[in-house]
């Protein structure tokens, strides 16, 4: 009778069943195989049924799929929207663990309040257990079919054909027995038992956690950076963001519970992360370090560094995807939830004039000119005077100055001076591609004796960093103490910046420059390494990074009431 009662496609060899299904002939170049073959992991009868329509449910989809044209030949990869079978497997569990939650705090909220209303309960109870597993109550097909076609439209989830959906809804169907049975199990004080069908056992661990997808997608971002040579400090910072959404989302969570409601906690969450969380609360789980941040009246995170969470979020969810273990990407859309209030012109300000002129003014500076009567001598002198000065002139990020060797300075066949910014240097590292350049050299640069100083150090040590008392730090940022030194000291001995200026802010000063004498794009790019939003083709062809072809641009960037003639080394 057994061989009667069992579907097809369902074998029994040494003990275990399996699902063995023939290829049709047409779809076996197609498929790669003659037959599919599946592990149901299980001797018992029962159990292999419930198992059995999951995986005739995906053969099933394969197969349409297949006979579409949407798989890789050879691979049995499906390309259109398929879910596997243990993710359906996975919604339909947290579907009888959301049911089965949500009675039990029904029966807390509203406890049982006489022998009258136990009865009641029970036969509310068992009599949908009745029609669940009456096959010929009309009552079973109208209540199984509305669950299930809820549950598909919650995961985003389309069936091919009505065959395939008939053997979900079983799945869904044995779901609802599953809650049945459980309600009748509290109406009568039994608590021995967590589960009745071993496939909704509450301790059962999900197909896939997010803790897992985690690791997936950083295992693939990591060897991605490691093979671009991404800097150290990018690589530590996906680690970071990855750790923090781990701790927000919870790693034993299962990928099929992510939906929208999650992904909206998510976005709640990461809008509350107080500001520099590791420095003020490291030993805080985030809950409590953002209560006590609210307290404490610590600002939150800035809308840009919430996408960049968020961003990261949704990569992940987006590996889930390609992995078919769901879907749809529930957090596709997902963005900050305050939108930032400071434009991105105003994110960093730069200098004013009377700032620039204060500054490159000051005592330091008249302590550097050739016949200052006290000269100034220390240390470090050479980072403290060139710096400022080359970002005042060429628009370079700070570590791109203070990583330049002797052989960065360059001279073009046609007499151009230019520094280059690479990292094909040992140590050096750039922020993008673009950041590669050759950099014209600022006749003012010249005037200084900026050639001269790279003269004296390579005749001192040969080919050599112009800057070698400093040192990188773990990501190789060479910049990092002369930043720390001129925030703290150096710039408030010659003026006053605002909270949103920087030494930093002189970048910005350039690109004003620019502005004035209406550089193009591509010097922009050539120079400063800023990228134009919609490049062509034909940008690439030639040599537009040629210093003799931006010359005339850097020559133009000057400022206004600005005169360091009294730093001219041949004045």
């Amino acid at each position: 009778m057994d061989d009667v009662a069992k579907p097809p496609h369902l074998q029994k060899r040494g003990g275990i069943w399996y699902y063995y299904r023939r290829v049709p002939k047409e779809l076996v170049p197609v498929i790669g195989k003659r037959f599919v073959k599946h592990s149901l992991k299980t001797g018992d009868l029962a159990q292999a049924k419930l198992r059995h329509s999951v995986y005739a449910l995906n053969t099933d989809a394969r197969f349409a799929a297949a006979a579409r044209g949407d798989v890789v030949t050879g691979t049995g990869s499906a390309k259109g929207d398929l879910v596997s079978a243990t993710a359906l497997m996975d919604h339909v569990r947290t579907m009888v663990r959301t049911m089965d939650e949500r009675a039990a705090t029904n029966l807390r909220e509203k406890p049982l309040v006489d022998l009258y209303d136990r009865r009641e309960r029970e036969m509310d109870a068992g009599y949908e257990l009745d029609i669940l597993t009456n096959p010929s109550d009309p009552r079973q097909a109208e209540l199984v079919d509305h669950t299930a076609t809820a549950l598909l439209k919650k995961v985003g989830v389309e069936l091919p054909d009505l065959k395939t959906h008939a053997q979900f809804e079983e799945v869904v169907r044995q779901g609802l027995i599953e809650v049945c049975r459980r309600r009748l199990d509290r109406y009568a004080d039994r608590f021995d038992r967590p589960f009745h069908n071993p496939e909704f056992d509450p301790a059962r661990r999900p197909t896939t956690t997010f803790g897992e997808l985690a690791e997936i997608f950083l295992a693939e971002k990591l060897q991605e950076y490691r093979v671009n040579n991404v800097a150290l400090k990018r690589q530590d910072k996906i680690k970071a963001s990855v750790a923090t959404l781990l701790e927000i989302v919870g790693p034993d969570l299962p990928i099929s519970s992510i939906d929208d409601d999650i992904v909206q906690q998510v976005r709640s969450c990461v809008a509350q992360l107080p500001a520099n969380r590791v420095k003020f609360y490291a030993k805080l789980p985030i809950k409590a370090a953002i209560e006590r941040a609210a307290k404490e009246g610590r600002p939150a995170l800035k809308s840009l560094t919430q996408s960049q969470y968020l961003d990261v979020f949704r990569d992940i969810m987006k590996v889930a995807v390609r992995k078919r273990f769901i879907v749809g990407n529930p957090a596709a859309d997902i963005r900050p939830l305050k939108r930032d209030e400071v434009a991105a012109s105003e994110k960093r300000k730069p200098w004013t004039m009377d700032q620039i002129r204060q500054f490159f003014g000051s005592e330091f500076y008249r302590s550097c000119a050739v016949d200052a009567a006290e000269p100034y001598s220390r240390p470090d002198r050479d980072w403290r005077f060139w710096l400022p000065l080359m970002m005042l002139f060429s628009g370079a990020r700070p570590n791109e100055i203070c990583q330049l060797s002797t052989d960065d300075i360059g001279r073009t066949d046609a007499g151009t001076w230019f520094v280059k910014i690479s990292d094909d240097r040992e140590g050096n590292t750039v922020k993008t591609q673009a950041s590669r350049r050759r950099v014209p050299l600022h006749s003012e640069l010249i005037a200084m004796g900026f050639l001269r100083f790279v003269k004296k150090r390579e005749e001192a040590d040969g080919p050599s960093r112009l800057f070698p008392m400093l040192k990188p730090n773990k990501y190789g940022n060479r910049a990092q103490y002369p930043l720390k030194r001129f925030s703290e000291k150096y710039i408030g001995l010659a003026t006053q910046l605002d909270s949103d200026q920087s030494l930093y802010s002189l970048r910005h000063n350039v690109r004003d420059a620019l502005r004035r004498v209406q550089a193009p794009p591509e010097t922009l790019l050539a120079v400063s390494g800023w990228s134009p939003a919609g490049k062509a083709v034909s940008d690439n062809y030639g040599d537009p990074g040629n210093p003799d072809h931006h010359i005339r641009y850097v020559e133009g960037i000057s400022y206004p009431g600005l005169d360091l003639s009294f730093l001219h080394i041949d004045r």
